[in-house]
Parts: structure tokens; C-alpha cells; sequence
């Protein structure tokens, strides 16, 4: 489902890319600034405005998106770009979640049962990485982050932040279960 989104708006984006980085070809520097308004959604949704929270969170998502496509169109793709990336994924998401869950006492635990299910779905696919050399089973992207992003944005748009909580929560859970029965086959060598 992702990798279709990514495969049908790749062309946008690398033309948005390819112009940005004729001004900005610092593929980090749009990491940073995706962290950045990641702290700020999370700081905004704290206060319980959840609109605002979501809007600034689709511009953390946009300069996520960026930062890969500019690297790729300044030829700065770098492992440790990768690296830094996705660590600053991970503390928008957490910094996001605990953003909600302080926002109201009530979204406490539906925050971190949406965020300890959307980590274990990330740890899940890098633990498959590590212990099998970087080969994995395609085509199980139903709950990743991008279409998890997606979701509780929209949600929060709408003022929604249980609902977006318990959509994320139940993607993270079905994403995670199938790769814990996909991976697992993989790694016994049934699925190679």
C-alpha cells in the first residue's frame, strides 16, 4: 500500500526535490527541520490543539519526504543520512504520542499503546534486517509509519485524537502481527 503511494507520487516529488535542491542541496538540513516541527506538533498537541498539531505534523512528514528525494537528486544518498533519518523518525514519534497523551488524561494509554505498537512494527523490520543481511519479505506495508502518518494527521485535522489513536493502534497491531508470522517463517527459510 505504501510502496504503491510512493511508486504513484515519486515524480512530484523528485521534480519538488530536484528545484529545492538547486537553492538547498543540504539533504540533512531537511532532516532537522523535520525534527523541528515534529517537536513543535508535539508541543502544539499538548495544549489540545489538534488541527494546528496536525498540520505542523504533515510538515514534519513533508520534510521526511524531502530529505530522501533531495539526497537522491543532489547525489548525497549516505548511510548516515539513513541513519540520522530514521532516529529522528523515531523521537517525532515519540515526542507525537507523548504530545497526545499529555494533551488529556483519557488519551494516556490509548497514546502509548499507539506508540509501542508502531516502535515494535519498526523494530520488527529492522530486527529482520539485521539477523538476515538486509533481505526481507516485500509487500507487508498495510501499518507502516508513512500510512500510520497519514492517518492520525487527517484524524487529528478533524479534531479526532482518540479515534487517530485507536487507527494507528489497530494498523501498528495487525502490521505487527503479520510480520511476526511472515518474518519468522522467513527467517526458518519457508519463505525464500
Amino acid at each position: 500500500m505504501a510502496e504503491g503511494l510512493r511508486h504513484r507520487t515519486a515524480p512530484f516529488v523528485n521534480r519538488i526535490a530536484a528545484a529545492i535542491a538547486r537553492v538547498l542541496p543540504y539533504p540533512n538540513l531537511f532532516s532537522f527541520i523535520g525534527l523541528v516541527f515534529g517537536i513543535l506538533a508535539a508541543f502544539v498537541l499538548a495544549l489540545r490543539f489538534y488541527t494546528l498539531g496536525g498540520i505542523v505534523l504533515l510538515l514534519s512528514g513533508a520534510m521526511d519526504v524531502l530529505d530522501g528525494a533531495i539526497a537522491r537528486a543532489t547525489g548525497k544518498v549516505s548511510v548516515s543520512g539513513a541513519f540520522l533519518d530514521s532516529n529522528f523518525d523515531r523521537i517525532v514519534e515519540m515526542l507525537i504520542y507523548l504530545g497526545i497523551g499529555i494533551s488529556s488524561y483519557s488519551l494516556y494509554i490509548p497514546a502509548f499503546l499507539a506508540f509501542g505498537f508502531s516502535i515494535m512494527v519498526s523494530y520488527s523490520r529492522a530486527r529482520l534486517e539485521g539477523l538476515s543481511g538486509g533481505s526481507r519479505p516485500k509487500g507487508m506495508e498495510i501499518g507502516e509509519r508513512g500510512i500510520r502518518l497519514i492517518v492520525l494527521c487527517v484524524l487529528l485535522l478533524l479534531e479526532l485524537p482518540l479515534i487517530a489513536l485507536a487507527v494507528v493502534t489497530a494498523l501498528a497491531l495487525v502490521t505487527f502481527g503479520q510480520r511476526m508470522l511472515v518474518y519468522s517463517r522467513f527467517l526458518k527459510g519457508g519463505s525464500k
